[in-house]
């Protein structure tokens, strides 16, 4: 018997815990085990070709909204090449109608339903000897032309019993992301949230956690994303994480989904001393407005998460994510501005602005009449609009989020983006909005734009504002192209050359040892030219560097030292000395 894991994940460098933990649970059985990722971005024919040339007769596939339309479309295709072969699917976007989807898709044979590590073994060691289906719990099947849905298993509750999946090492995931948990469930009941379903959190051991991160770390992996819920639901199970990491030392960047109103004064007093690029964090905020946190009975303490919030970015070693979900009930378009600027105010190192999904088997999903909503009847099932909020307004809340992730998320632009925030009163909401229409009504929607081309269409829009200072403007989107990297080029608008007399006052400083000694020690064994390459000076006409205030703009011509020679390069790429 061969049988074949495999899913189409959204990216390459993603990697499915799912399969992992399927293929540790089969390890016993008398069997061929493949294990095949692929991405929904491969071309579909691709993908059935090499399903065909593992030659499997049972094949199963994680199913999620982002992957169901292609994998239903891999399915139908390798079952007219092999139409003995025997069709299994599992994961989130299955678990739900699953009697649906087996009438609609007949090529699929056997559904997974919840939670697959004791189902699926016990399922594959029923095929292999060729008996009857009736009591294996958690799965829907064909039987004699009918579709039967036995009972649901139970969630598991000893965490401990699963086999570590990556047991067998990090081969296959070379420039991945890896993905681990030490808890199942959460304490909370968010209505657009499949969690909110079985109440309660289950966790792994903290012997066995140590175990695993040690693993993680001693492998050198990059990254590891827990996909734990609410990570710090118990604060202090969450510290004991953090401490042993802490005490690991180690390369490996983890990520957390964090409640941050439950960072607690001692948390914060531990994490201050992590080491900068350690933790990353993901708070979700969702919405600011009350009304609407209650109507999908989420609890959250808005002013304790931005103290909480405030005191974390202060420490400049965490990097934090903050969530935001456009459609949520309750919302309208002028309290969804609020909920913005609400949150950017906190100034994230990232601002994910979502869009809601009307998930099967969710509660909102199933109080959708109530609110209204009009969403997509296919994967992912986003919403369009409800009753109160328009989809010319989702539309909208569209192109806001495209240019947050252009221009805000890649903190390419922090300073010339910090002056026009001023010049709409500090209305974040507003300056994205009008800065859309503009990108809308120019053409720019829809369009793949190259990272100088960023600066520029900046710099148009900068100009076309009431009000600006226009050199003032320019000087600031020359301080943050130069932060980035040592220019070869500029963008249009802020062209620059440099007369022979500041080229010369380049070189002499460059030349000059006790330059390099007070203001780039750390390079002092290497020659001029190849410091010259290393760090990188800029000449302003105004006062780049000080107070930011617009009343307060001063022409005041300054020389600026970029050092690019950064130990770490997460919160920025240089470090600016001012020369005069």
């Amino acid at each position: 018997m061969r049988v074949l894991l495999t899913t189409l994940n959204s990216k390459f460098i993603h990697s499915n815990l799912a399969v992992r933990y399927l293929k540790a649970s089969l390890k016993d059985l008398p069997l061929t085990l493949i294990m095949d990722e692929f991405t929904i971005n491969d071309h579909l024919e691709r993908v059935v070709g090499d399903i065909y040339r593992h030659k499997p007769d049972i094949i199963a596939l994680s199913c999620y909204i982002w992957n169901i339309r292609e994998t239903l479309i891999v399915v139908e295709s390798i079952k007219k090449v092999i139409p003995d072969s025997i069709v299994v699917l599992g994961g989130p976007e299955v678990s739900y109608g699953s009697d649906s989807l087996l009438e609609e898709n007949p090529e699929v044979d056997i559904i997974v339903r919840g939670e697959g590590e004791i189902t699926f073994p016990l399922l594959i060691e029923h095929l292999i000897n060729n008996e009857p289906l009736d009591d294996v719990e958690g799965i829907s099947y064909r039987k004699a032309g009918s579709i039967v849905e036995n009972r649901d298993r139970a969630p598991l509750r000893d965490l401990d019993a699963l086999t570590f999946p990556y047991e067998e090492g990090f081969e296959d995931l070379d420039n991945r992301i890896v993905y681990y948990e030490t808890t199942r469930g959460c304490p909370f009941q968010c209505q657009y949230c499949l969690s909110s379903i079985n109440p309660g959190v289950r966790y792994l051991p903290l012997d066995r956690v140590k175990k695993d991160i040690k693993t993680f770390i001693d492998a050198g992996i990059p990254q590891v994303k827990l996909v734990d819920r609410t990570f710090n639901c118990n604060p202090k199970r969450a510290r004991d994480i953090f401490r042993m990491i802490m005490e690991i030392g180690g390369n490996t960047n983890f990520h957390f989904e964090m409640c941050g109103d439950l960072l607690d004064d001692e948390t914060l007093d531990l994490l201050k001393d992590a080491p900068p690029g350690l933790f990353q964090f993901e708070i979700g905020v969702q919405s600011t407005r009350v009304e609407t946190l209650e109507a999908i009975r989420r609890k959250t303490d808005f002013d304790k998460l931005s103290e909480r919030v405030k005191i974390l970015r202060g420490f400049r070693n965490i990097h934090l994510h903050l969530d935001l979900i456009a459609g949520l009930p309750g919302e309208n378009y002028l309290s969804f501005q609020r909920s913005f600027n609400d949150v950017y105010r906190l100034k994230p190192d990232r601002l994910q602005l979502g869009f809601l999904k009307l998930l099967k088997g969710s509660g909102i999903r199933k109080d959708a009449e109530t609110w209204e909503y009009k969403y997509l009847s296919q994967p992912p099932y986003e919403v369009l609009e409800n009753r109160d909020i328009s989809y010319r307004e989702m539309l909208m809340l569209k192109d806001v989020e495209d240019l947050v992730e252009r221009y805000y998320n890649t903190h390419r632009y922090t300073n010339s983006l910090g002056y026009l925030e001023q010049l709409f009163g500090g209305d974040y909401f507003a300056l994205y909005e009008d800065f859309a229409g503009y990108w809308r009504k120019k053409g720019y929607a829809g369009l793949s734009h190259s990272l100088i081309r960023h600066y520029e269409i900046l710099i148009d829009y900068g100009l076309s504002i009431d009000g600006i200072d226009g050199e003032y403007f320019k000087d600031l989107i020359r301080l943050d192209y130069a932060a980035q990297g040592k220019p070869s080029r500029y963008p249009k608008g802020i062209d620059l050359v440099l007369g022979e007399e500041d080229k010369q006052w380049v070189r002499s400083f460059f030349n000059n040892r006790d330059n390099i000694m007070r203001h780039l020690p750390h390079l002092e064994q290497y020659t001029p030219s190849q410091i010259s390459r290393m760090a990188h000076i800029e000449f302003f006409d105004y006062e780049v560097m000080g107070n930011k205030d617009t009343d307060k703009i001063r022409k005041t011509p300054m020389a600026i030292l970029f050092d690019y020679n950064m130990p770490n390069k997460l919160f920025k790429k240089s470090k600016l000395i001012r020369l005069y």
